[in-house]
């Protein structure tokens, strides 16, 4: 995070706003958390385990909807689901 979400000042890798004083620990947790979700949802879909990238961009979709959790959602929602298939 390079601003402050209340203020909109550079917060410079501060965990206090400089100008507003906000507290931004849980804030800065949670992106690094969503930040891993993501990163994780990467990697099983580099794997080509779509499902489990599946689930965990539905976590990261419940921590924080980014631009880039939302495109990753949308292209392995493109894909199919091999659960989906019809029984042999």
């Amino acid at each position: 995070m390079e601003r402050c979400p209340l203020c909109r000042a550079m917060l410079n890798g501060a965990e206090t706003c400089r100008r507003c004083k906000a507290e931004l620990q849980t804030v800065l947790r949670v992106e690094r958390e969503n930040q891993a979700l993501l990163g994780a949802a990467m990697h099983r879909l580099s794997l080509g385990d779509a499902a489990a990238s599946r689930r965990l961009l539905r976590l990261a979709l419940g921590l924080h909807a980014t631009p880039e959790v939302r495109a990753l959602w949308q292209l392995v929602g493109a894909m199919p689901d091999p659960s989906d298939a019809a029984p042999q």
